[in-house]
């Protein structure tokens, strides 16, 4: 808490984090890829503070009289305090003496760069502090094992599935903490399996208690989350076009709500795909690099002019035995359009008709055939390629009357002249000449059709001719079809933040390099007169962890062969007790750390910090056991003392860079002690 309101600027991330805790004060739906929780936090803290969701937490810029950031920031730094008790909490839950719980406690408050992501309105002390609550609580349930369905054992067990919801509520790096959780209950449950003494009854009993208490607890929570961040966000935004569109009309300034119900010749059209990541139909300008070389067909996640297709009825349903005796040059015939109709959709921005040429393969999924954009006055325009069959698939109740109707009927269009069915591939188009927009394709195999990649909705229709509607009270929405589709967006948006290898970002860092602190990170300017945060942790316990963790493999492994040699005289309750907490953390190290080797995703140096809360507590507990073996009781009390002076005086050191410095950076001396700190000037600057 000390000098937490001096930087009166917008700092690094609170430009995202302030901004979505703002939206649920002015209650305006938006997108991001963490779960609610933490932001919903955020938003609270802000409610306290008296903000009126007005301020936009634009990076840098100075806070207004009215936006108390000073309580915001505060009211994060609690999260950051709690971890202090519950990481004493869960060592003497672990057997580990007062006076190096305690120690382990004041290592974990001593880390610089847990102290200093604690300062700001970000999501990390919240994520660290319900991460810590599910270490305590697994520890608290662990203690209680010997008394299996007692009063005390299933408050223990419930609690340990609250806290599993409440950090994979907050970001999903908690899922880490649920699989530890679950590898822990995976060995207990085959222990139980293997006594002689447990019955069949009992051991169901033990699975139930486990399901309910660990996976339903937890998914009602995470669930919980969603349902209230649907209710508040009750405001349309753009950024919620991804959602199902009987969600989009019940949002209050909604555009979608009030459209022309019948679709009719001449009306202006915008179709979504249904499939994730689809996007709009698109045209733009750009021909493809093979292939027909035709302008390119698209799919483009935002509004956009060059979404807007006007749509043309060139033949009614039942007046035809096959659309292949459809004649391209029929004129439009007015009138609603429906099931079975054949059209032609013409991009209004670039004067062009939807073609398929069953001639060309697809630019990136060969298996498909190429959909492109041809002239109005070109030769392919007078073709059956610019013929389109209109299937309606499951339609709203309340819209099925074999009319075509925005929102409500979803539907196919079916190539006149090939029989092929347009869809979303799933495929991203190179970025140096598709704009990593989606591939957009036309499946001509004899068992296409089934699949959201084949389904399309007009979600908007513009026709001035024709009188509105209100679409909202005739469109279906369920929380659960809601839930599933915003979760799978978040999924997709996190796996789109990929690393740009052709752009320079000096705070991007890779997972190998985190547990020795080789880039530390600037979180705000360098300049001379501006104050200055690192995100820089303490470098005896980021180094002492990472050591500690990294030998543990090998010191089993030296203990099966002693054990196999008969040389390990270490009795049996004793060594368990050991192995159980010490697979415990650093089970919770290893599962929030290795992973990150595995992401495609850009990451970020304060990704750690979970795995280094459990690194510490590591750290601690091995520092315990060791002088209990090998020391005397005087040798321990000395190096628990030394241990924790050392720790403290690394910490008043490098506090400047924490608490913030306001002075020219080189009068600040002796904080580079690794070359690639960026202390005196950016290592990595191009």
């Amino acid at each position: 808490l000390y000098r937490i309101g001096r930087r009166n600027n917008v700092s690094w991330d609170e430009a995202h984090f302030g901004k979505f805790g703002a939206y649920y004060l002015n209650r305006t739906f938006y997108h991001d890829v963490h779960p609610p929780l933490a932001k919903m936090l955020v938003g609270l803290s802000e409610l306290l503070g008296g903000h009126n969701g007005t301020f936009r937490f634009k990076g840098g810029e100075t806070y207004p009289a009215y936006v108390n950031y000073t309580f915001m920031r505060v009211f994060n730094a609690w999260f950051g305090i709690a971890l202090t008790p519950l990481a004493y909490l869960t060592c003497r839950q672990l057997r580990m003496p007062a006076a190096y719980a305690a120690m382990a406690a004041l290592f974990v408050t001593l880390d610089n760069a847990i102290c200093v992501m604690s300062r700001f309105i970000l999501l990390d002390a919240p994520l660290l502090a319900f991460t810590a609550l599910a270490l305590a609580m697994l520890a608290r349930f662990h203690r209680a094992r010997g008394q299996p369905f007692g009063g005390e054992w299933w408050r223990r067990l419930l609690l340990t599935g609250l806290a599993l919801g409440l950090v994979a509520s907050a970001k999903w790096v908690g899922l880490f903490a649920v699989a530890l959780v679950g590898g822990y209950t995976i060995v207990e449950l085959y222990e139980m399996y293997c006594s002689p003494r447990m019955t069949l009854g009992v051991y169901a009993r033990h699975w139930a208690a486990r399901i309910v208490g660990l996976i339903v607890v937890p998914l009602c929570v995470y669930a919980l989350c969603f349902k209230i961040h649907f209710a508040v966000l009750d405001r349309y935004h753009s950024s919620a076009s991804f959602m199902p569109v009987g969600f989009q009309t019940r949002l209050r300034g909604s555009p979608l709500a009030h459209q022309p119900y019948e679709i009719h010749t001449g009306s202006a059209v915008r179709l979504q795909g249904s499939h994730p990541g689809a996007g709009y139909l698109h045209s733009h300008t750009h021909n493809y690099p093979a292939g027909s070389g035709g302008q390119q067909i698209t799919g483009y996640g935002y509004a956009d002019p060059n979404n807007i297709w006007n749509i043309q009825r060139r033949a009614a349903a039942g007046s035809f035995a096959s659309a292949a005796e459809v004649s391209p040059t029929e004129p439009a015939i007015d009138g609603a359009i429906g099931a079975g109709d054949v059209v032609v959709l013409h991009h209004n921005a670039t004067k062009s008709f939807l073609y398929t040429d069953q001639g060309h393969e697809a630019p990136a999924s060969r298996e498909f055939r190429e959909v492109s954009a041809v002239g109005e006055d070109s030769t392919e325009a007078q073709t059956r390629g610019v013929l389109w069959v209109v299937e309606i698939v499951g339609a709203e109740r309340s819209m099925r009357d074999g009319g075509l109707h925005p929102l409500g009927t979803p539907l196919r269009l079916r190539s006149a002249g090939g029989g092929c069915l347009l869809l979303s591939t799933g495929t991203r188009l190179d970025k140096n000449w598709g704009w990593g927009q989606a591939e957009i394709a036309c499946d001509a195999r004899g068992d296409a059709g089934s699949g959201s990649r084949y389904l399309w909705t007009v979600e908007r229709h513009i026709n001035a001719k024709l009188p509105v509607a209100n679409l909202g009270r005739m469109m279906g929405s369920s929380f659960l079809r809601n839930f599933g589709v915003l979760n799978r967006q978040m999924w997709l948006t996190n796996n789109a933040l990929i690393p740009d290898h052709d752009k320079h970002n000096v705070l991007e860092s890779g997972p190998a390099s985190w547990p020795f602190m080789v880039y530390p990170m600037r979180m705000v300017g360098w300049d001379d007169a501006g104050i200055k945060y690192l995100e820089i942790g303490n470098p005896l316990l980021w180094w002492g962890s990472a050591a500690a963790c990294l030998v543990f493999p090998a010191q089993l492994l030296f203990w099966l062969l002693a054990w196999r040699r008969r040389a390990l005289r270490w009795q049996p309750g004793r060594l368990r007790e050991y192995l159980d907490g010490a697979l415990i953390l650093w089970g919770g190290w290893a599962l929030h750390y290795l992973p990150f080797f595995l992401m495609g995703r850009v990451t970020y140096l304060h990704h750690y910090l979970p795995a280094l809360y459990f690194g510490v507590l590591f750290l601690a507990y091995q520092i315990h056991h060791l002088s209990a073996w090998y020391l005397g009781p005087r040798t321990a009390r000395s190096t628990l003392i030394a241990a924790t002076v050392l720790v403290a005086a690394a910490f008043w050191w490098f506090s400047p860079l924490t608490y913030g410095w306001n002075k020219p950076i080189r009068e600040l001396r002796g904080m580079e002690w690794v070359s690639t700190w960026p202390v005196y000037e950016d290592k990595l600057a191009l």
